[in-house]
């Protein structure tokens, strides 16, 4: 009787049973192995985060968002306003770009944020973009443009060195206290006391490109030395501590929501979404020094203020502070990415 040919998928030396169990344990092996190959790639760390950024960039001035990486259904927003990505607002009217680039990568949550400067028809402006990526794919893009007679996109000359140094590992923050040290800021602007927030000597703030500090910090014990802000004008020859604890923003104004964009630890950033809310209500401040300040017509009306904003923090102070300001809107206006529904905050 002649023999029968064996399969070449045939185990040796083992029952059918076994066979069976013994093909179920290498194809579900092998299906690991294949997986973890797809998967592998799928993970954005701070290089590939950048990239995308800067890919983002071209894409706007190009008007051709097929060129990036993308999920299906991209959520996009320019400042709080729901719009089609690759197809309405700075999609279709940016037609250059400056040399000026600031990143904050967050790896662990896929968020990366880019600040730079673009020209509208023209004019030039500050960006700021944060992107949510998903295995390599931007799901989400989130921008505030400043499109406001406060600029200095057209001269600054660059991005300032300090957001690009990286922090020593030794000197690094937590995640969670660089989170509240960048809430502190808002604390003081609220109560009117820069004691609240820890900024260092030689903080500056920039708005749109324009410096908008022009004195030293030197902190509580030395408050009473900085020069005082005359009843009626505004108090841009304070430092960031002096402008915070002059009581100019004490007018009922709240920061809400103080939503972050992305942390970098590496380089101490810290940079969010953040909407002063005025309610109009104020129609006149006491300042700290004991002068009266009566409000303007455009502070008698409740607004809300569209502002991302990033922090640079050093040995556990704010040094150094970015500003995208954008548009005034309705008061109490939010993004969509601030809402579970039309109705309901999240």
């Amino acid at each position: 009787m002649p023999r029968r040919a064996r399969s070449r998928w045939t185990i040796r030396g083992s029952s059918p049973v076994n066979r069976l169990r013994s093909l179920a344990v290498g194809a579900a092996a092998l299906a690991a192995l294949c997986g973890a190959a797809h998967a592998a790639p799928a993970s954005c760390d701070r290089a590939c985060l950048v990239a995308l950024a800067d890919r983002y960039a071209d894409a706007l001035v190009a008007h051709d968002a097929a060129r990036l990486p993308t999920a299906p259904n991209v959520r996009f927003t320019e400042n709080l306003v729901p719009l089609t990505f690759g197809r309405e607002g700075l999609w279709r009217t940016a037609n250059g770009r400056r040399d000026f680039n600031i990143y904050a990568a967050d790896p662990a949550r896929g968020d990366v944020v880019w600040i730079g400067i673009v020209k509208e028809n023209d004019t030039p402006e500050m960006l700021g973009v944060r992107l949510k990526v998903v295995n390599r794919r931007i799901t989400e893009a989130e921008t505030v443009v400043g499109r406001v007679g406060l600029s200095a996109a057209a001269t600054v000359p660059g991005p300032r060195p300090d957001f690009a140094r990286v922090e020593p590992a030794a000197t690094r923050s937590s995640r969670e206290k660089l989170i509240a040290i960048a809430s502190s800021n808002w604390d003081a602007m609220e109560q009117g006391d820069g004691s609240l927030a820890p900024y260092a000597a030689d903080c500056e703030r920039y708005d749109n490109g324009r410096k908008t500090t022009n004195g030293p910090s030197p902190g509580p014990a030395a408050a009473g030395s900085e020069p005082a802000a005359a009843a009626g004008k505004d108090i841009g020859d304070l430092g960031c501590f002096g402008q915070m604890n002059s009581g100019r923003f004490r007018n009922g104004n709240k920061v809400d929501p103080r939503r972050v964009w992305a942390v970098d630890r590496e380089h101490g950033l810290v940079v969010g979404l953040y909407t002063p809310n005025v309610p109009g209500t104020a129609r006149q401040l006491t300042l700290r020094n004991g002068q009266v300040l009566k409000m303007g017509p455009d502070e008698m009306i409740p607004f809300t203020i569209v502002q991302a904003e990033m922090f640079k923090i050093v040995d556990g102070q704010i040094s150094r502070v970015e500003v995208v300001l954008g548009p005034r809107v309705p008061f109490g206006m939010r993004s969509p990415f601030d809402k579970a529904t039309p109705w309901e905050r999240r």
